[in-house]
């Protein structure tokens, strides 16, 4: 038991860590939800703690700022985490055999960095154990090697409560401070800086390189599209591409 209790603490501490980096993109982009948020303080840091969606709380603040109604607001916040709906796809084979409560916090934590650092963790671990499990002489060993497998949630939980810790702490940055923060400085940089960031993480099998290739293309095709549209019809297009991707490279093997 002292063994499997420092092995998760290891976990843990690795995702911290693993996902520290990230918070340089975060912390500006969690100050600008802070700044813009219009709501009484304690109401905007309740959201951000309950909510946890950065991209999906600046949509919902500004278009609260222009007048929107609950219904577009609804499907607007809606539609954009709808990327979310992929990421528990992915995560699904790895942590399928955990408890509900597990699944239930770690749903929770599932935000775009934190799936970045955890599913490159599990497919890397993934990967090695299948490795190692060719080379395995015993039951014994293979048996060791699921034990250490199954302690991969602590490393998903790491990571996802260091962003969220972050973001509670870029929040508060934002509602105590904005108001002396030059507008020169332009924080809104950090939005697409981020998201281009977690792109490169990911962008190391075909797969995901011709599902960016393919939506990248399709978002300055569409870009002429109303109400946003191009965005939904490029990330179709590039779901579809990375699918296709797939199904070629196994039917090659």
């Amino acid at each position: 038991m002292a063994r499997i209790g420092t092995s998760a603490c290891g976990e843990f501490l690795a995702g911290c860590r693993n996902e520290a980096p990230l918070l340089l993109g975060v912390a500006p982009f969690g100050m600008i939800y802070g700044i813009a948020a219009g709501v009484p303080t304690w109401l905007a840091q309740l959201a951000s703690a309950i909510v946890f969606a950065g991209a999906a709380q600046l949509v919902i603040v500004q278009m609260l700022a222009a007048g929107a109604g609950f219904v577009p607001i609804a499907l607007t916040s809606g539609l954009l985490n709808l990327r979310h709906v992929l990421y528990s796809a992915s995560m699904a084979e790895y942590v399928r055999h955990l408890p509900r409560r597990w699944r239930l916090v770690l749903a929770y934590v599932l935000t775009d960095e934190a799936y970045a650092v955890a599913v490159l963790h599990y497919q890397q671990r993934h990967a090695g154990e299948a490795d190692q499990a060719e080379q395995a002489d015993s039951g014994t060993q293979a048996a060791g090697m699921d034990e250490i497998a199954d302690l991969r949630h602590w490393y998903f939980l790491g990571a996802g409560f260091t962003l969220w810790a972050g973001w509670q702490l870029s929040t508060a940055a934002g509602l105590l401070f904005g108001a002396t923060i030059p507008a020169e400085w332009e924080l809104d940089f950090a939005v697409p800086l981020t998201f281009i960031a977690l792109l490169t993480l990911l962008l190391r099998e075909r797969a995901g390189q011709a599902a960016a290739l393919v939506a990248g293309l399709g978002a300055l095709a569409f870009a002429a599209l109303p109400y946003k549209l191009g965005l939904v019809a490029a990330i179709v297009l590039g779901l579809a591409a990375g699918a296709w991707t797939v199904r070629r490279l196994e039917q090659a093997r």
